[in-house]
């Protein structure tokens, strides 16, 4: 190349490389243009965010399948995002920067009171029950349904439909001329067997699985934390083969402790160490907290995990003698992938290579007590999205739902099986429990706001090496 021609490149050079950025500087720019027109027009952009429940990674690929699966179907298009914290999201909802979001009845309650979310679909879960008869243990006592004939069983009002059907199936082909006495639950119905001899021979409760020393899953078990000895003087004489689905909108926070710490009611935590999930955990702490306080419990030192797995493994390695984590029951899923239990204990043994190791620690960590019921997560939208939009949304979703990759895809983003129509007026019985729980939940949030704040303010970190 002449002195002349490297004169003209080096002139040349640069203004290609100008023009180049000028390009994708206005492609850009159209590129933004596009997608605001398209969003002032709310028909076809969807920002969809997440509340950080499971694993970041998981929300986001499962995220996305959802968002190719409704662009698919009706063409709207879903940007899924996983922001930091559920202050995040309730920010993101009043500022516009979301349209659609997965957040906690808590979060939702706020969202509601400060921006106008409106609530429009309620995650649906399922369990997997069974029924069971207890009898007396003793000499004498029916051993099976045969010696139940012309005897009196206690069943409870709160038996399903279709497990009642199935028991009184059972024994009115094995144990004909048997009387029903009527009970008001569970519990009852096995305070009645055990605390009146002379009023029933045995009774009904229904069953989920639970871990060998929880004190939830079944009337039997339930007494036994009231009223200790319970297990030693009954024994099963009947369970039921196959499960009965049964589905629900809510669920309920859970106390944990060693089985070998000694604790076996709450009261015997007072001074004890204790382990909260996250001062805004719904389950992890203000209904915990609820719980202990009508107990009577002062805890002693107290911490906050940061997540409901780091309260399990705390309790697991005797850093704390007591936590609180969120409870539901198993269902097919738990069965099919052998971590038994649908609390936050599965968040644990999911990541243990073999069932002997799952069981094991099954058998080291229990549940003693359970929070009341709490309404399970809001697919709610921001104040003013379009209605029109909304109804192609929740169709796609809907038909999301009725396929196997979006059973799958919903249930690790959500832990469901089904989305029901709701509305704010579903969650007005929710509010009232916070009110008696005495939980301000604007100081929590302004708390969370506040966290949200410096961690934004703090100075990225840089890397240290190659």
């Amino acid at each position: 190349m002449t002195t002349q021609d490297e004169s003209r490149a080096s002139v040349w050079m640069p203004r290609v490389g100008w023009t180049l950025a000028v390009l994708l500087v206005m492609l850009f720019g159209f590129g933004l243009h596009r997608r605001n027109v398209m969003e002032a027009r709310g028909e076809s952009v969807i920002r969809m965010l997440f509340v950080p429940s499971v694993e970041q990674g998981t929300l986001v690929r499962r995220g996305d399948e959802l968002a190719r699966f409704i662009r698919q179907d009706c063409g709207l298009v879903l940007r899924s995002e996983v922001p930091t914290s559920y202050a995040a999201v309730i920010q993101a909802l009043g500022t516009g920067q979301a349209d659609v979001a997965w957040i906690p009845a808590f979060a939702y309650v706020l969202a509601h009171a400060r921006y106008g979310a409106e609530a429009r679909l309620q995650v649906v879960r399922s369990l997997d029950l069974f029924v069971m008869l207890v009898a007396r243990d003793g000499p004498g006592e029916p051993g099976n349904l045969a010696a139940l004939q012309g005897r009196r069983v206690a069943i409870p009002r709160t038996l399903g439909e279709e497990l009642r059907t199935e028991l009184v199936r059972q024994l009115d082909r094995e144990a004909p001329g048997w009387v029903e006495v009527p009970a008001a639950g569970d519990r009852d119905a096995v305070r009645l067997l055990v605390e009146s001899p002379g009023t029933v021979d045995a009774a009904a409760s229904s069953h989920v699985y639970s871990a060998p020393h929880d004190l939830v899953g079944d009337g039997r078990k339930e007494l036994e934390y009231e009223r200790p000895g319970t297990l030693r003087e009954t024994r099963i004489i009947f369970m039921s083969e196959n499960p009965v689905a049964e589905t629900t909108t809510t669920y309920n926070g859970c106390i944990l402790a060693r089985t070998d710490s000694g604790i076996h009611r709450l009261q015997d935590l007072n001074g004890r160490s204790f382990a909260f999930s996250d001062e805004t955990s719904t389950s992890g702490h203000i209904f915990a907290r609820a719980l202990l306080n009508r107990a009577g419990v002062t805890l002693g030192h107290v911490y906050f995990a940061g997540g409901h797995p780091n309260v399990v493994q705390a309790v697991a390695d005797g850093k704390v003698a007591g936590g609180a984590a969120f409870y539901s029951p198993p269902g097919e899923r738990e069965v099919r992938d052998h971590t038994f239990v649908g609390d936050a204990r599965r968040l644990i043994l999911k990541r243990m290579p073999d069932d002997a190791t799952r069981r094991r620690f099954l058998e080291e960590v229990r549940i003693i007590a359970l929070t009341d019921p709490i309404p399970n997560d809001v697919c709610c939208v921001r104040k003013g999205f379009p209605r029109k939009v909304w109804q192609r949304f929740e169709a796609s979703l809907q038909k999301f739902l009725k396929t196997e990759e979006g059973q799958a895809a919903y249930h690790d983003l959500v832990a469901g099986v089904a989305a029901a129509p709701c509305d704010d007026a579903s969650f007005d019985n929710f509010r009232e429990a916070l009110r008696q729980s005495g939980v301000s939940a604007g100081k929590i949030l302004q708390a969370a706001e506040e966290k949200l704040r410096r961690k934004k303010k703090a100075p990225a970190k840089t890397g240290g090496g190659t």
